[in-house]
């Protein structure tokens, strides 16, 4: 996910209006609000949270003279309206998943959050280069908190089952329809939903999944190709190598090659240039 911020703003009066989200922005609520609305969607009285409100999204909202909140105006291409009223569509790596449009921050974390968002506007308010990063890291950090609540807001949902048993059976003993269907779903409907939800089919991720966690074993072990492909199930290495190589670029032999390289950096002592 690529941003860059082009403005911040500490807003503290009372203010009612309407318009259409000109940049896409994320607005962090302390106190003040009365009510924040747009289609299908309604934050009421007194709430406190973060809201992400993609470009040209009609917006109704109104604080009280007790308002604090800060709106960070962004660039970015990469944050969009979600088919969904109550949702944002957010890209990586040129896949789309959907988050709540807005998550609830509790009262006993407001202030660790206002110390964040200070400190963001004073980054961005003093622009060197490692000010502006200061800045873009702190909207990511607080994009990330969104995506993190997403599951602790929402409970577990049919997609994340499916995702937690594609974790646990990294050697593929069974199949997608089988786990779709320990989920409660047929595959076909828990394919859209998974891929709604995080932006891949459960196959994709499965595979991926799968890797990850081969590049894990190259780097982090002494394992061959073949004991690799082993353990994560593959019973033909070519197509180990093969799945590896449409992930990662390069195969598992080459892989080897440059995160392994030589074990030993230095000479034995008393061996003089060996």
């Amino acid at each position: 996910m690529k941003l860059h911020v082009r403005h911040i703003v500490a807003c503290r009066f009372a203010q009612e209006t309407s318009y259409s989200v000109p940049c896409p922005t994320l607005s962090i609520t302390f106190s003040g609000l009365e009510f924040h609305e747009s289609p299908g969607f309604r934050v009421g009285a007194d709430s406190s949270g973060l809201l992400l409100m993609p470009t040209a999204l009609p917006i109704h909202f109104q604080f009280n003279e007790r308002r604090e909140n800060y709106a960070f105006l962004l660039d970015s291409n990469d944050i969009r309206i979600s088919a969904l009223p109550d949702q944002v569509d957010i890209r990586h790596d040129g896949e789309w998943l959907s988050i709540p449009m807005f998550t609830p921050v509790d009262a006993g974390r407001l202030d660790g959050w206002r110390l964040e968002a200070e400190r963001i506007r004073t980054a961005f308010l003093m622009p060197t280069t490692k000010n502006r990063l200061r800045a873009e890291l702190g909207v990511l950090n607080m994009l990330r908190h969104m995506v993190d609540e997403t599951t602790a807001t929402l409970g577990l949902s049919p997609a994340e089952q499916l995702k937690n048993l594609i974790d646990a059976d990294s050697s593929e003993s069974r199949s997608l329809d089988e786990l779709c269907a320990e989920c409660g779903y047929s595959p076909d409907h828990l394919r859209l939903l998974f891929t709604r939800e995080f932006g891949s089919t459960p196959k994709q991720y499965r595979i991926r999944r799968r890797m990850a966690e081969a590049m894990e074993w190259i780097t982090g072990s002494r394992l061959t190709t073949k004991e690799i492909a082993w353990r994560l199930g593959f019973s033909q290495v070519s197509h180990f190598s093969a799945a590896f190589k449409a992930i990662h670029g390069k195969s598992p032999r080459e892989a080897i090659q440059k995160f392994r390289g030589s074990r030993r950096l230095f000479p034995p002592q008393g061996v003089p240039g060996s």
